[in-house]
């Protein structure tokens, strides 16, 4: 049996260019080809999973950070976040003016002001690359985001909340009431003014999801691969039996790898698999 590969998305097979380039695209098909299965492993939503990762034909995807895991476009396991933690979390973060976004199986549910501050951070990227807005102007079109006024709590549910502290002590008020249940995942930098991150339930990561995929094909976990570049992919890196983490990724992950990829826009997967051997070129 050939190996099972787990790609994060964003910093991973994506870089700033926010597209997989074509040596990439071949490099995957090419590993699938030698025998080996490939899988996305990522935190976005299924309903985020763009139409430009649909054209490569993955056997699988974990999203979600765990909470979906999918198999030959069948959903094989899907976990959602108790109903009265979450009643409790969105108070929470309402109460300390955190906005966020609650992802389910098919919308992204959105407080007020989330659009807005992404808006505001994405500008001055847009102003000097017509082909990044575009990226984001396609996404959202199919995205399928809607008011948190449309959310219902007893109807749908949740498997991760997204959130945003335009100002960080707001977020650390909250932050001894959310670790007993879920691993908090920041993206923002230490220098921001703000905090963005989210929040993933406590044994439901990407790690799990992974287990799941290779329980699911009677595999064994000394085939797994991972890739990854940021610490949502920690749980993942930690489980598999051969990390391969992105060159510029916080040391805490990089101590997790035995390879290392470059930049994804400068074909940095393509580059590894070859010098891993799971392609020949």
């Amino acid at each position: 049996m050939g190996k099972f590969l787990f790609y994060d998305i964003d910093g991973t097979l994506m870089g700033k260019s926010k597209k997989i380039t074509e040596k990439t695209k071949w490099a995957i098909e090419e590993a699938q080809r030698n025998g080996h299965r490939a899988f996305l492993c990522t935190g976005r939503a299924p309903t985020s999973i763009s139409d430009d990762l649909k054209e490569i034909a993955f056997d699988g995807i974990v999203c979600s950070a765990g909470g979906f895991v999918i198999v030959n476009d069948e959903f094989i396991f899907e976990n959602f976040m108790n109903q009265y933690i979450l009643s409790e979390v969105m108070t929470l973060f309402i109460n300390n003016h955190i906005l966020f976004t609650l992802e389910s199986k098919k919308a992204l549910y959105q407080t007020p002001g989330v659009n807005e501050f992404f808006m505001q951070r994405q500008q001055l990227d847009f102003k000097n690359n017509l082909e990044l807005a575009r990226f984001f102007e396609i996404r959202r079109a199919n995205e399928n985001r809607r008011p948190i006024k449309d959310f219902d709590i007893l109807k749908t549910g949740i498997t991760k909340v997204c959130f945003i502290a335009p100002h960080k002590n707001d977020f650390q008020l909250c932050v001894p009431f959310l670790e007993e249940f879920f691993n908090i995942v920041i993206f923002s930098k230490e220098e921001d003014e703000f905090v963005n991150g989210e929040i993933i339930l406590k044994h439901c990561t990407k790690a799990d999801g992974i287990i799941k995929v290779v329980n699911h094909f009677h595999g064994q976990m000394k085939d797994t691969v991972g890739f990854g570049d940021s610490m949502n992919d920690y749980q993942m890196l930690e489980e598999v039996n051969i990390g391969v983490v992105y060159e510029n990724a916080p040391q805490h992950l990089k101590d997790l790898g035995q390879y290392y990829f470059t930049d994804p826009d400068q074909d940095g997967i393509y580059k590894v698999m070859k010098e891993m051997k799971l392609i020949n070129d």
